[in-house]
């Protein structure tokens, strides 16, 4: 009865350490966040929303000195969508080089920490921002990939984070006509409703 005991306990904590191990090893990667809302968003027509990128699971790589540098595009539809130009976050401004475009349907930068000697590592890390403003309905993949190509998104100590096209999360915004004349009509059948149900309750009295 001890020896299953024991090899069950084995069993558990062996599973645990794993789960651990892959946890604490999961793959860096570049998130889009629309608005708050996560990766998707609805917006109306001449409303803007800010689309933000971040690093998540940032290794501090060999040495312990963290990111070097970040780089991104983003293509969407510009006959849905238009863009302003993006905006590096407080970490990249001062400390390097950056270059941005921002063409329709095409907007992106590319940072680095060059006149420093360490940078970030871990979850949360801003890499910049981008305004976007619905022009007609309609819905457009936010598509993020290479500024340049593979290396774009690299550690101080050499190690190239972008290897693979699934280090970039993509995401999508749906342009809706009116959402105020939306809101408004639903509000409406709310209240329409709660009438009735005041009605019927005044006739049971």
């Amino acid at each position: 009865m001890l020896f299953g005991w024991n090899v069950k306990t084995a069993l558990f904590l062996f599973v645990a350490a794993l789960l651990a191990s892959s946890t604490a090893h999961a793959a860096p990667i570049m998130t889009i966040d629309i608005g708050g809302t996560g990766s998707s968003a609805y917006l109306g027509i001449g409303s803007t929303v800010t689309v933000s990128l971040y690093g998540d699971e940032i290794p501090a790589g060999t040495d312990g000195n963290g990111l070097f540098g970040f780089g991104f595009a983003i293509t969407f539809d510009d006959t849905v969508l238009s863009s302003s130009a993006a905006t590096a976050g407080a970490l990249w401004v001062g400390v390097g080089n950056s270059t941005s475009h921002n063409n329709p349907g095409d907007v992106g930068i590319i940072a680095n920490r060059a006149f420093v000697t360490s940078g970030p590592s871990g979850d949360d890390i801003l890499f910049a921002s981008i305004d976007f403003t619905g022009i007609a309905p309609g819905l457009s993949s936010l598509t993020v990939s290479y500024y340049t190509g593979a290396g774009d998104n690299i550690l101080f100590d050499g190690m190239t984070l972008d290897g693979s096209p699934s280090f970039f999360q993509s995401g999508s915004i749906e342009v809706v006509p009116e959402p105020q004349t939306a809101l408004l009509l639903g509000m409406g059948l709310t209240f329409l409703g709660v009438q009735r149900r005041r009605m019927e309750f005044g006739r049971t009295r």
